[in-house]
């Protein structure tokens, strides 16, 4: 046949790598192809499977498997069994250093397995999953999301939605943590509409997404949605009834309750999520759950400092072991807070300052938390300009991010100082840039200005924690 004529349609095909391997086998067991086929096959399948004309089902593959004394995946992909035990298992030890906190251990093995031909589609996945994972941890949240995004993108383009659920917690978390509410809404309410589309509406991953969704809501401001989704998911989690479900939603609506001034109700919700934590291993979440109850006792018209002082004593080990840059700042950020209720202003100073340390120079939403601390730590201690200076550092780096609520308590908090002491026009675009963060109209934000000017409008800040797993 010339170079130009047509392929005739009785021209065989090349053999397929399965079916080299498959009559490769074969051979070398000096088997037949009627001994192959004996029990489910014919003869001629086999010849047919060997020579490219036919792919084999996976029940078929699975037989021709057995017959050969060989693993199916080898006969599918040609990696030998040695090689995909070792991934495997190097799979598993990257995945037990990232639930143990050894996050850039973790994160030098998960990146080691990328690609390795060790590992099926699934795994490979899992690895570049991991890889996400540590970096999120070690308080890379831009490669974390990089990462994630990539994965995202793919799982949308596959019909198994449930396989994307994780992928979409984490990609929805890390926006969260960074800030960027808007991306973190979007995110996670795609993959939970895409969930419902397949009935996955109570499964523990579609419950542990809403409770994501839930804190990027709650930082936003949107307070209304935040309720309804707070009471639909821990109505969803009784349902289910696993532990670590339930645990989740109760955790989340304890900071939706405390934002509603419902503080009994919120300790109330720790306790209940803590018993069902205490259920299970999950160490980083557990200790997580402690802080978030530590920080609700310093909430309130009195405080509960030494009770939360001595929670964040018992739970910094746990932390330090087993939590995330993030999670120590939080630690810290707390930390600085009680002891401030305390008067002891020093310690608290190297507290916060050691909170902002951790997070660097990163664009989070703890660090800026963490200069609202400090700053509220100076002025405790006398240092008003230096105070002003981080307050309104804080309250700028807030209204960035889009955390729409918070960022009025931190403009409010700084107004506050400003009236103290009686810089009046500094005080009244302090109030104003806390409206605008909420989107009050100007007649409004006037009013509410001159009652606050004259010492009419005070209060506790109530700056909550993240609740996302």
């Amino acid at each position: 046949m010339t170079e130009d004529q047509p392929a005739t349609v009785d021209e065989a095909p090349l053999p397929t790598p399965v079916g080299q391997r498959i009559r490769s086998r074969r051979l070398e067991l000096g088997l037949s192809q009627a001994e192959i086929a004996e029990g489910m096959l014919s003869p001629s399948y086999v010849s047919l499977v060997e020579s490219g004309r036919r792919q084999p089902a996976s029940s078929a593959l699975s037989h021709i498997a057995e017959r050969l004394r060989i693993d199916v995946e080898y006969l599918r992909d040609g990696v030998d069994a040695s090689v995909r035990t070792k991934a495997r298992l190097a799979l598993g030890r990257a995945e037990m250093a990232l639930r143990e906190g050894r996050a850039d251990e973790a994160y030098e093995q998960f990146t080691e397995l990328v690609g390795d031909p060790g590992l099926n589609d699934e795994q490979s996945r899992a690895a570049r999953l991991g890889r996400a994972l540590a970096r999120e941890r070690t308080g890379d949240l831009e490669g974390a999301i990089e990462v994630l995004s990539e994965l995202a993108d793919e799982a949308r383009q596959t019909p198994a939605v449930q396989s994307w659920l994780d992928v979409a917690i984490a990609l929805t978390r890390c926006y969260d943590r960074a800030g960027d509410y808007d991306m973190a809404i979007q995110v996670g309410e795609e993959a939970r509409r895409a969930a419902l589309d397949i009935g996955l509406e109570n499964t523990d991953e579609y419950i542990r997404l809403g409770c994501t969704v839930l804190g990027a809501y709650s930082g936003r401001g949107d307070l209304v949605r935040s309720n309804a989704l707070a009471a639909e998911l821990v109505a969803a989690a009784d349902r289910i009834g696993a532990p670590y479900t339930r645990g989740a939603a109760y955790w989340n609506a304890s900071l939706i309750a405390e934002s509603r001034g419902e503080l009994a109700l919120a300790l109330n919700l720790v306790d209940r999520a803590l018993a069902m934590f205490g259920e299970g291993d999950d160490l980083r979440n557990l200790a997580r759950l402690r802080l978030a109850q530590a920080w609700l006792l310093l909430q309130g018209t009195e405080p509960k400092a030494q009770e939360a002082l001595a929670i964040l004593d018992g739970v910094e080990a746990a932390i330090r072991q087993h939590g995330s840059a993030s999670d120590i700042a939080t630690f810290s950020s707390k930390r600085a807070e009680a002891l401030l209720r305390l008067g002891r202003l020093d310690e608290a100073h190297v507290a916060a300052n050691a909170a902002l340390r951790e997070l660097g120079d990163r664009p989070w939403m703890g660090g800026a938390l963490a200069r609202l601390t400090l700053a509220r730590v100076l002025r405790a201690q006398g240092d008003v300009e230096q105070s002003i200076r981080e307050a309104a550092l804080a309250a700028s780096a807030l209204e960035s991010m889009g955390a729409s609520r918070v960022a009025a308590l931190a403009w409010r908090e700084l107004a506050d100082l400003y009236r103290d002491l009686g810089r009046t026009d500094a005080a009244l675009d302090a109030y104003d840039s806390a409206l605008r963060s909420v989107r009050v109209g100007p007649h409004i934000a006037a009013s509410f200005a001159d009652q606050a000017v004259g010492g009419g409008l005070v209060g506790p800040m109530r700056l909550a924690p993240s609740a996302t797993a």
